[in-house]
């Protein structure tokens, strides 16, 4: 079994239904969010799961969306958000599988922190505040960053838990 199918089992056992979506990859719901497990043939040991389409990127805004971008990065770890097909925000995240990754611990990390970095660029597109890095202010640090970001990760499992 190689490690495409491998992944694939797993979203199944955790009661995903994907759905292939030609030779880009397998896309499937969590939440009403659409995410997309995106298939590396060349090298297997890649795993990216995206979600697609948070925002739409046009000449008008193109500046406050690489703003937002460049915010959401410096306020997370291991997800990333840009700019696809030119016109198209998507978050995602890319990791390495070794053999002593536990994959669905692992999927359900990735899963929960795409959720959060949505939330996070959809913050900074509309101006919300979010408690995190800045240049100008020596009383935050990353410890504040990380007890904001765990309260946000553990609002979502509470959300997940009542439904």
């Amino acid at each position: 079994m190689n490690q495409k199918e491998i992944v694939l089992e797993q979203l199944n056992a955790m009661g995903f239904e994907t759905v292939e979506m030609n030779d880009v990859g397998y896309l499937f719901k969590y939440e009403d969010i659409n995410y997309l497990y995106l298939t590396d043939e060349d090298d297997e040991k890649f795993l990216r799961i995206a979600i697609p389409n948070l925002f739409e990127v046009t000449d008008e805004n193109r500046i406050d969306v690489l703003e937002a971008m460049h915010d959401t990065a410096y306020l997370l770890k291991y997800a990333k958000v840009c700019i696809m097909y030119e016109s198209s925000v998507w978050a995602l995240y890319e990791h390495y599988l070794s053999s002593s990754d536990n994959l669905t611990e692992l999927l359900e990390h990735i899963i929960m922190l795409l959720e959060a970095t949505a939330q996070v660029f959809h913050k900074k597109i509309t101006g919300e505040e979010i408690v995190g890095r800045s240049d100008d202010s020596d009383e935050l640090t990353d410890e504040h960053l990380e007890e904001e970001l765990q309260k946000m990760l553990d609002g979502l499992k509470d959300e997940e838990q009542e439904n």
